[in-house]
């Protein structure tokens, strides 16, 4: 078996695809252990926005200290990207003679690529660059993630997966749990949509988006049976202020929409200021209402409000931190305004 190359002196581990990221350092950390047999080569170092300075200064106290145990030495240093511009110039000074058998290690979520420090690491070292696709990439990002776990998916399953999920590139840690599960799951056989469905925990965001839609195509059983889903998730986020302001916007949108007459999806687009996507959404569901649907819809909306102003997080209303009595006005206000 062939020797391991080396470690180098520095390595910049840098993205915003942060499970990527933890992934290159947990290698480069279990690499070194492995070549001591313990961990006490390796040190970890936090820099705080706040405190750059002393997080610097514990750095290079420790880069200037030779090692006692066997092995190369590891400084791992996180969020390196706080550093200002003159401590990342005295780690370039450091790096001009580096202490023998020790290797620096600086992660971050970006670094400009004409960065002084980035140019050095890139020269002398690596530079391990993980960034997250755009939105529109994201489908291609699901199935390179999904056959790194042996899990065959399609280009349609995969954009099934983010429908159900959501597609946030943010959101990547999230969607990394559903592909593990969903692997777990299929056992090597390909997934499909069902697997999809019976696995993966819906995004409440894409729920909520699903409700909107509901409401646009006035499908009372759906909207009522997501709404219901939305507030059994459990997440504080989805308070019943939210989705009643994703409505009020949603029938601001609609109405907005409706009152443009003959239109294509990209005018609408850029007259609503939307995604064309959406636009063609909106276009399709404004033919289910009418001038006297959006007056009853505002009506619902505006009683509604008063209800849900001015109630403070906890109340005699709540349980567990759920306020009922809101999750009821909205409830009332959906039911005034599909009927």
């Amino acid at each position: 078996m062939p020797e391991p190359t080396p470690l180098k002196p520095v390595y910049l581990i840098v993205g915003n695809d942060r499970p990527k990221v933890r992934r290159a350092v947990q290698r480069l950390r279990r690499r070194v252990v492995a070549e001591s047999g313990s961990d006490i080569n390796v040190a970890a170092f936090e820099v705080e926005s706040a405190n750059t300075g002393a997080a610097l200064r514990a750095v290079l106290d420790a880069a200037d200290t030779p090692g006692f145990a066997l092995g190369t030495r590891l400084l791992l240093v996180f969020n390196a990207h706080h550093f200002k511009v003159k401590e990342r110039k005295e780690l370039l000074a450091y790096l001009r003679d580096p202490m023998p058998g020790t290797c620096l290690a600086l992660e971050g979520e970006k670094w400009g690529r004409d960065d002084a420090l980035y140019k050095a690491v890139d020269k002398m070292g690596d530079v391990l660059s993980f960034d997250l696709p755009k939105r529109y990439e994201m489908a291609g990002w699901v199935r390179e993630r999904a056959a790194a776990r042996r899990l065959p998916m399609s280009a349609a399953v995969a954009r099934h997966l983010l429908d159900v999920c959501g597609e946030d590139p943010g959101h990547s840690d999230r969607l990394e749990r559903e592909i593990e599960k969903l692997a777990l799951y299929c056992r090597g056989a390909e997934a499909t949509a069902d697997d999809v469905d019976a696995v993966c925990a819906p995004d409440d965001e894409a729920r909520i988006f699903d409700l909107m839609d509901a409401v646009g195509h006035r499908d009372r059983t759906r909207a009522f049976a997501l709404l219901e889903s939305i507030f059994a998730s459990g997440d504080p986020r989805d308070d019943a202020n939210r989705i009643f302001f994703s409505l009020l916007r949603h029938m601001r949108q609609l109405e907005a929409a409706w009152q443009l007459g003959a239109s294509d999806q990209g005018t609408a687009a850029k007259q609503l200021g939307v995604h064309p996507f959406t636009a063609k959404k909106l276009l399709d569901q404004r033919r289910n209402y009418d001038q006297r649907r959006f007056d009853k819809a505002y009506r619902a909306l505006a009683v509604a409000e008063p209800g849900l102003r001015g109630r403070a997080p906890a109340t005699l209303e709540t349980a567990a931190g759920v306020n009922h009595g809101d999750r009821l006005v909205v409830e009332l206000a959906l039911a005034r305004l599909l009927s």
